[in-house]
């Protein structure tokens, strides 16, 4: 039965290596065809390019249009061009405090770094690594992640080629605190429509609770699917205007941006634009979401 186990497993493996060394190589040659494939596998349906509705459909568009190798959309989802730009349009107090930049993990000067930080490369979703204390950090393994990450070509994993003409660096930046919310602003054709929370579990499951609200923080129906509604009261921040300001302002210049904000002892910082949230494959609930959504989003070209 063990062997049994292991076979499966090794038969697993491949199988999700195959499957990405194929997509990786059609993104390479043929973006609309891996970005089709991509959407029918997750969605089990074929993609409208032509005549897009829902709201993954016409994200999907989006990819291969307005923010395919668009500079703006590039710049502003690269964690370390991000900032410069934020500082540009006058928004560089959003931005979390800078430690160093380096293209190698083998170049960090751990010793001059304080005794919490956050280590991330600017070319991806999810690529930190959290330091809340220096004494138990475990700089090899750290080392080993990020070498990993940075051979990754992050935008062919679910075919987001906006994520391709990045520049791959590591950042070492601030740590802003344990367990702090995230407000997930989508907005639509330069408005914000709705805001998702997402919170921790109780045993410190990373963003195990995700729920929805409209701008007057009245809590909505809608699920992403794999999470779970809070199971209690989540209260309006303070400063939830002020946020909501920001991501209006934030958001003016592009059809469809998701605008994420962290809120810390009533200060606001930019977490990171998201112009494809979850690449275009949001299973949304209940029925009819992805639809309704896909009102909201205007396309200028169609």
């Amino acid at each position: 039965m063990k062997n049994m186990n292991k076979q499966n497993n090794a038969y697993s493996r491949l199988k999700h290596h195959l499957r990405h060394w194929r997509r990786s190589w059609l993104c390479r040659i043929n973006i609309t065809k891996a970005v089709t494939e991509c959407y029918n596998s997750g969605f089990s349906k074929p993609l409208d390019l032509e005549n897009p509705v829902t709201i993954n459909e016409k994200l999907q568009y989006l990819k291969l249009n307005q923010y395919y190798n668009n500079p703006i959309v590039t710049t502003c989802i690269d964690k370390y061009q991000v900032k410069e730009y934020l500082k540009e349009i006058g928004f560089g107090n959003l931005a979390a405090k800078l430690y160093g930049v380096y293209d190698r993990p083998e170049d960090i000067d751990w010793e001059s770094l304080p005794d919490q930080f956050v280590v991330k490369c600017n070319h991806g979703c999810g690529l930190n690594i959290l330091c809340p204390d220096k004494k138990k950090f475990d700089r090899k393994s750290a080392i080993k992640q990020l070498k990993k990450w940075m051979r990754l070509d992050y935008w062919t994993y679910f075919a987001e080629p906006q994520y391709k003409y990045i520049k791959k660096k590591i950042l070492i930046e601030e740590y802003l605190g344990d367990n702090i919310h995230t407000y997930k602003f989508y907005c639509f054709n330069g408005v914000p429509k709705t805001c998702y929370v997402s919170s921790n579990g109780e045993n410190g499951e990373y963003d195990k609770y995700y729920d929805y609200f409209d701008m007057e923080w009245n809590r909505q129906a809608t699920y992403l699917m794999g999470h779970d509604h809070f199971p209690g009261d989540i209260e309006m921040p303070d400063n939830f205007e002020q946020m909501k300001s920001i991501a209006t302002q934030l958001c003016r210049d592009f059809p469809f941006v998701r605008i994420d904000l962290y809120s810390v002892k009533g200060r606001v910082y930019l977490s990171e634009y998201t112009f494809v949230p979850t690449g275009g494959y949001m299973h949304l609930e209940p029925e009819g979401t992805d639809i309704e959504w896909g009102k909201w989003l205007r396309l200028e070209d169609k």
